[in-house]
């Protein structure tokens, strides 16, 4: 069974054993990553950029670090063993979060961590973060989990935005004038028209799992996710068009960059969109299940998931033995 699977980290419903810690951030309950010399080949499940440095970040507490996004480091310090599942640039620092609701923060561009949050009884995931300044802050997850702060991390509230919900929250948009969407499983995807104040439930033409979130426009978002399913509104969710992309293939990550549009998908499918055209669909010769996707300036995606980061479009080096 693919490793990619336990990306479903990116639907929070499994757990791995090593994670499960003591609870409370002193120094002497943690469980450090370990320093491996073959770590860029590990399962990674989010990438982001902080200035001219990409983070990744995956299984057992993995984070590495990478200038060109071809030659990765590994993080020195990460307070953690679970499997992390995001990581984003917010708020003038990096987040990032994952298996146990562990929540970790680094000030000095991924190098080394700080363990904020962390609760292995719990049960669950933090699938995205979100900051609008270095004090406010959501984390978000499965089985409803919704966290914040207004204290930069230093202690964090539960909040509950649907009293019949508990179902995975995986992906946040916020707009410029503060509206916030969050794509989720089984049908339950919400949007609110005030900062995250409240929430109302989306009226959606598919009631499978969407995994991820991507605005394409500064009126358009696609929400994608599980078989291939995508779906299109331009109205801030009031209506929804199902996107025709010609693949069963789940996708969990998206990105775009000068009009040019690339989902990221199970078993080495990639969908390519350019000015609005339709999808084209591509197979890595990789072959792997991707999990995301971020885009660079020079007109390349890299591609986070099963043994490693890629590229699109792929380079000589491509292709390694996933065998």
């Amino acid at each position: 069974m693919r490793l990619f699977l336990t990306t479903l980290a990116l639907c929070g419903s499994i757990f791995l054993a090593e994670s499960a810690l003591s609870n409370g951030t002193d120094d002497l309950d943690v469980d450090y990553a370990e320093r491996l010399p073959l770590v860029d080949q590990a399962m990674f499940l989010d990438i982001t950029r902080h200035g001219d440095t990409y983070v990744a970040v995956g299984e057992r507490g993995h984070i590495v670090l990478s200038r060109d996004g071809r030659n990765w480091t590994q993080a020195e310090v990460v307070p953690t063993r679970a499997t992390l599942t995001t990581v984003s640039d917010s708020g003038g620092r990096l987040w990032a979060g994952g298996h146990d609701a562990v929540i970790l923060t680094s000030g000095d561009g991924g190098n080394t961590w700080t363990r904020l949050f962390f609760d292995s009884e719990r049960q669950q995931a933090v699938m995205d973060i979100y900051f609008t300044d270095p004090d406010n802050g959501v984390a978000i997850g499965s089985y409803g989990l919704y966290l914040k702060t207004m204290d930069g991390g230093e202690t964090w509230d539960d909040i509950t935005i649907d009293e019949e919900g508990g179902y995975h929250l995986n992906s946040m948009i916020r707009y410029d004038d503060g509206r916030r969407l969050i794509a989720g499983e089984a049908g339950f995807s919400y949007r609110s028209f005030d900062d995250g104040e409240t929430w109302e439930r989306l009226d959606l033409p598919y009631l499978g799992s969407m995994w991820g979130a991507l605005q394409t426009s500064e009126d358009c978002v696609l929400f994608f996710g599980l078989r291939g399913h995508t779906l299109r509104s331009c109205d801030f969710g009031s209506t929804w068009t199902e996107v025709e992309t010609g693949t069963e293939a789940s996708i969990s990550g998206g990105a775009g960059h000068a009009g040019q549009f690339l989902l990221a998908a199970n078993s080495g499918t990639l969908l390519v969109r350019d000015d609005n055209r339709d999808w084209q669909q591509v197979i890595h010769s990789s072959g792997v299940d991707f999990a995301a996707a971020i885009a660079t300036d020079d007109g390349r995606f890299l591609l986070a998931g099963e043994n490693g980061i890629f590229e699109f479009p792929e380079t000589v080096a491509e292709g390694r033995d996933n065998d």
